[in-house]
C-alpha cells in the first residue's frame, strides 16, 4: 500500500530519546508518532541504533503507517542490558514528548511500546538536507556551477559551511561583502590543498601534483567559487523556510534501511551484495570488506598489489566474482568471494603511464560485461580515452575520445555501460556536458550528444534491457532518457530537487524503474519510465552522500553507502541495505526489522 505524502515546506527534525535499559533476550519495540491533536503522523522515519556489540546493523530505520503505527522485531535477541537510542524524523513536525511502556514476562519475548508526541514547525534551519539552501539560486547557471565545484567532494553548504557563515556574519565591518570574499577565498584555498593532499595519498613518489590530471583542481579552478559564495552564502544561515520534498514519498510501513558502520579508517565508497553478502570498498586502504548483514560480522580483504589503489568501483561478475577498479595505480583486481582468491592486472597507456579507472562496462543488471571479443571496456578518466583489456591475455591499450567541436574544457571521461548486443559501449564526459558511443567492432567512435551546459553534470549512467539510456545530471539536476537503438532523446526530466545533485543511476530491471542517487538532498529518487514520475525515498541521516545504487536482483533490495570522501570529509562512513517494502519479493523482508 502506498501512503499519502507528508506535509510539504516543513521541517526535519531530529528527536533523540534514551528508552529505559532493558534485560531481556528479547525485546521487540513499536509505537504511534502522533502530533498534538492526536492525529497520526504518516511515513516518519523511526531509527534505533544499536549498543555496541550487538549482532547485525548498526542502525535500523522504519517508517509509520497511515495510523502513525511503527513496529521493530527482535532487536535484542543476543543482548542484555543496553539505553536503546530512538531518533524520529519527520517533515513538519518537531518532538514534544515521548512515553514508554515494557510488557511481558521480564525475560523473553517482551514488548517496548512507545508514543511520540510532535507539534508543528517552520522552521527547517540546521536539519533540512543541504540541497535546501541552494533553492535561494534562482540562476540555473550558477546553481549548477556551485554544484559541480562544491558538491564533487562533500555535500554544500554542510552545517560547518552554515556555522562558518554565520561567524563572517557576526565580524562587524562597513564592508561585509569584502568580508565575506576574504574569508570564503581562505576557505577555497584550503579546500585545495586538501584535494591535492588526497591525491598524494595515492602516489606519494609521484612528485609535485599535476594540476592539470584528471582529479586535480586547476590553479583557477576553486577560486570560480568565492564570487557564488560571497553572493548567495550570506546572513546568518540559522533560519530557513519552504523547502519541499518536490514529489510523493514512496516509503511505506514494509519500508526498512539498515545501516552498517566501518570501523575507521573507513573512506567506504561503494557497496555491493554478492549472494548474501555485503561488499564494501575503502578508498583509503587497499582493501575490500564483506559484511554478514544477519551478524555483523566484517572481514577485511588486502588487495595484493605492490603500489597503493585506493579500491573505488565494486563491480559484480555474472559468476558471483567481484571486480575492483581502482582510484589510483592502474590496477585491476578481481576476488573470488569463495576460494578468496585474487588476480591482478596492472594495466598502462602506451607510454608507460598507469591509466586512471573510473568505471567498468556492465549491463542492465549491473553485472560485468565483455563485448562479443572478450574484452572488458572501462572510462579512463586521466587520459580521457576509453580503455580496454582482455582478462584471458592481458592485452590492453585505448582510444582517446575525440574534441567536441564547441566544448572547450575539461573532459573527464566517467559513467560507463554496455549495450545488449555487446558491440557498442555509451560513456558519459564530466567537464564539457556530453556523452556518446563507440563501436567495439569497427573501434569508432560513433554518437555524439551534447548537453544545453559544460556544468550539466553527466556521470554515472544505467541502461535497460532495451538499451534505453539513463543519464543523471550531477549539476542541473535532471534525468536524461536517451534510445540508443533509435539515436533519440526521449525525454529530459527535472529531478523532484534540481540541487540534489545526482551522481549515479540504476535500473532495476524487475520493478522496471530506474533509481536515482543523490548526494546533496539524503535521498534516493525513483524514475517510473512509463509514467514519467518520480518518487522520493528519505534517508534516515544528514549528509547521505551517495555515489552509487545497486540492485540486488534475487532479494530487490537497494544497497548502497554514505561516500563522505576525501578523509577530512565530515559526514557518516555506513554500507546500506534498503528493501523498499513494496511487492517485489514480499516473501524476502530484512531481518530485525519488521514484523
Amino acid at each position: 500500500m502506498r501512503l499519502s505524502s507528508l506535509v510539504q515546506r516543513s521541517v526535519l527534525v531530529v528527536l533523540s530519546v534514551w528508552l529505559p535499559a532493558a534485560a531481556h533476550a528479547q525485546l521487540a519495540v513499536r509505537g504511534h508518532v502522533f502530533d498534538t491533536n492526536g492525529r497520526p503522523v504518516t511515513q516518519a522515519q523511526v531509527t534505533i541504533r544499536r549498543p555496541p556489540g550487538s549482532h547485525g546493523a548498526t542502525a535500523v530505520t522504519v517508517f509509520t503507517d497511515e495510523r502513525g503505527l511503527f513496529r521493530f522485531s527482535e532487536l535484542f535477541a543476543e543482548t542484555g542490558s543496553a539505553d536503546l537510542p530512538l531518533l524520529v524524523r519527520a517533515l513538519g513536525f518537531k518532538q514534544l514528548n515521548v512515553s514508554s511502556a515494557l510488557t511481558g514476562d521480564g525475560r523473553r519475548n517482551d514488548v517496548l511500546d512507545v508514543t511520540v508526541v510532535m507539534r508543528r514547525t517552520s522552521n527547517q534551519a540546521g536539519v533540512a538536507p543541504a540541497s535546501a539552501w541552494l533553492g535561494v539560486i534562482e540562476n540555473p547557471d550558477e546553481r549548477e556551477e556551485m554544484v559541480m565545484l562544491c558538491v564533487a567532494c562533500h555535500q554544500h553548504p554542510t552545517p560547518e559551511v552554515r556555522a562558518y557563515a554565520n561567524a563572517i556574519d557576526d565580524v562587524h565591518t562597513a564592508d561585509r561583502a569584502l568580508a565575506r570574499e576574504q574569508s570564503w577565498a581562505g576557505i577555497a584555498d584550503y579546500m585545495s590543498y586538501l584535494y591535492s593532499e588526497m591525491l598524494a595519498e595515492g602516489t606519494p613518489d609521484a612528485g609535485p601534483l599535476d594540476h592539470e590530471s584528471a582529479y586535480a583542481f586547476r590553479n583557477n579552478e576553486l577560486d570560480a567559487s568565492v564570487p557564488l559564495m560571497t553572493k548567495y552564502v550570506m546572513g546568518r544561515l540559522d533560519e530557513l523556510r519552504g523547502y519541499e520534498y518536490g514529489a510523493p514519498l514512496i516509503v511505506t510501513s514494509d519500508t526498512v534501511i539498515m545501516e552498517y558502520e566501518i570501523p575507521e579508517p573507513n573512506a567506504i565508497r561503494e557497496a555491493v551484495m554478492i549472494g548474501s553478502d555485503l561488499w564494501v570498498a575503502d578508498v583509503n586502504t587497499n582493501r575490500v570488506i564483506r559484511i554478514d548483514p544477519a551478524s555483523g560480522a566484517q572481514k577485511a580483504f588486502p588487495v595484493p598489489a605492490d603500489v597503493p589503489i585506493g579500491p573505488h568501483t565494486l563491480v559484480k561478475g555474472k559468476d558471483g566474482s567481484l571486480w575492483v577498479a581502482p582510484n589510483y595505480n592502474g590496477v585491476l583486481a578481481r576476488l573470488d568471494p569463495g576460494a578468496e582468491d585474487w588476480r591482478i592486472w596492472p594495466l598502462k597507456d602506451d607510454s608507460g603511464v598507469p591509466v586512471g579507472i573510473h568505471d567498468l562496462t556492465f549491463d542492465s543488471r549491473h553485472e560485468l560485461a565483455a563485448d562479443v571479443r572478450g574484452r572488458i571496456w572501462f572510462s579512463d578518466s586521466r587520459n580521457n580515452a576509453l580503455g580496454y583489456f582482455n582478462p584471458e591475455t592481458g592485452e590492453n591499450g585505448g582510444y582517446p575520445v575525440p574534441e567536441v567541436p564547441g566544448r572547450n574544457g575539461r573532459a573527464r571521461m566517467y559513467g560507463i555501460v554496455m549495450t545488449s548486443d555487446r558491440e557498442h559501449v555509451w560513456y558519459s564526459q564530466l567537464g564539457i556536458g556530453t556523452f556518446g558511443s563507440f563501436n567495439t567492432d569497427t573501434l569508432q567512435f560513433e554518437q555524439v550528444v551534447t548537453l544545453p551546459t559544460l556544468n550539466s553534470g553527466p556521470r554515472r549512467l544505467a541502461i535497460s534491457e532495451d538499451d534505453i539510456l539513463y543519464v543523471p545530471l550531477y549539476g542541473s539536476g535532471q534525468l536524461v532518457e536517451y534510445d540508443t537503438r533509435a539515436a533519440r532523446q526521449v525525454g529530459v526530466y527535472d529531478l523532484p530537487d534540481r540541487a540534489s545533485a545526482p551522481y549515479a543511476v540504476t535500473w532495476d530491471s524487475v520493478r522496471q524503474v530506474v533509481w536515482v542517487s543523490t548526494s546533496n538532498a539524503d535521498a534516493i529518487y525513483r524514475f517510473d519510465p512509463h509514467t514519467k514520475t518520480f518518487g522520493v525515498m528519505p534517508l534516515p541521516r544528514e549528509r547521505a552522500f551517495l555515489r552509487m545504487l545497486f540492485v540486488d536482483p534475487a532479494t530487490g533490495f537497494l544497497v548502497s553507502s554514505y561516500a563522505n570522501v576525501p578523509e577530512r570529509v565530515h559526514g557518516p562512513r555506513m554500507a546500506l541495505i534498503i528493501d523498499p517494502g513494496d511487492d517485489y519479493r514480499p516473501d524476502v523482508r530484512l531481518t530485525m526489522g519488521n514484523d
